[in-house]
């Protein structure tokens, strides 16, 4: 460019030649959308890792609840009955299966309703696995919803919680480092009551039971 150009001018003339020049206009387009694509490109892989973990979440809280009002009994004695307990918990792992079985708690109790009152439910045993927070023999507790049992009736409420870790936690911005799944489910046992460390009517609390 002739230096006796103006200020002015020169200014325009590189303005012109700068906006002009479309060399590497696809590398910066790139670079721009590129962390757009693999925020959904993860994020896809995250939301679908997450519904297929809740999805086996529900599926071993329902199998237990199965497996256990499917019983007469569970042992004669407390250690009898923990040890079958504890077997049944062995298909709620593999139902978790590829995802850890370590962050799930289920609490197994058995409410059996006053003779005179539906809503009046009390604890005749319960148990924990993983620590799960439960109630004792002979304590009030009532069921998931009303009118789910009728007078003097029993059932078995299996209540589970999850703690799920997303595996790109500390990539993608904005998923929280766990996310808390709780499942309520109760179900009518097969022979009208679960006898649970004892092989009669549970008239009176088992042994350890809560």
């Amino acid at each position: 460019m002739p230096s006796t150009f103006s200020l002015a001018a020169r200014i325009r003339f590189y303005f012109g030649t700068f906006t002009s020049d479309t060399s590497a206009v696809a590398a910066v387009e790139f670079a721009l959308i590129a962390p757009l694509l693999m925020l959904m490109t993860f994020g896809t892989f995250e939301v679908s890792r997450a519904l297929v973990a809740h999805k086996r979440f529900q599926r071993a809280t329902a199998m237990v609840g199965d497996l256990v009002s499917r019983e007469k009994q569970i042992g004669s004695s407390l250690s009898t009955a923990n040890t079958a307990l504890d077997g049944m918990l062995v298909s709620a792992q593999h139902a978790m299966e590829p995802f850890s079985a370590t962050p799930l708690q289920i609490a197994i109790t058995q409410l059996r309703a006053s003779a005179t009152d539906a809503t009046a439910t009390k604890v005749e045993w319960s148990w924990s696995y993983h620590s799960a927070p439960i109630k004792s023999c002979g304590d009030t507790k009532s069921m998931p919803d009303q009118n789910m049992i009728s007078k003097g009736d029993a059932a078995v409420v299996v209540e589970a919680q999850y703690t799920y870790e997303p595996l790109l936690a500390n990539i993608l911005p904005g998923i929280t480092q766990t996310m808390v799944w709780s499942d309520t489910m109760s179900f009518a046992p097969r022979w009208g009551a679960v006898y649970y460390a004892q092989d009669k009517l549970n008239t009176k609390c088992p042994p350890g039971s809560g």
